[in-house]
């Protein structure tokens, strides 16, 4: 049976977008962040999917979520990310 593959929508912060001091790469990981998130801005997809979502190595994933809670664009919550 043909499954119709579900869209998925995410709501992005115009200030996160435009911030000089964020990297182009963590921006687009954010953007793939807020289209996981539920309504409380909480998401958990692992590394693996977010590497497969943005065609990249699972390190250079984790380097730019460690510029997002830097930036403190994100934050944990057990083992879930929190979408400020």
């Amino acid at each position: 049976m043909y499954q119709k593959k579900r869209s998925r929508y995410g709501i992005v912060d115009h200030e996160v977008i435009t911030d000089p001091n964020i990297s182009v790469q963590a921006k687009g990981l954010y953007s793939v962040l807020c289209c996981y998130a539920n309504a409380n801005r909480i998401c958990w997809p692992s590394i693996s999917r977010l590497a497969d979502d943005t065609n990249s190595s699972q390190r250079s994933v984790k380097r730019w979520l460690k510029e997002l809670k830097d930036s403190k664009i994100v934050h944990r919550v057990g083992s879930k990310l929190k979408i400020t």
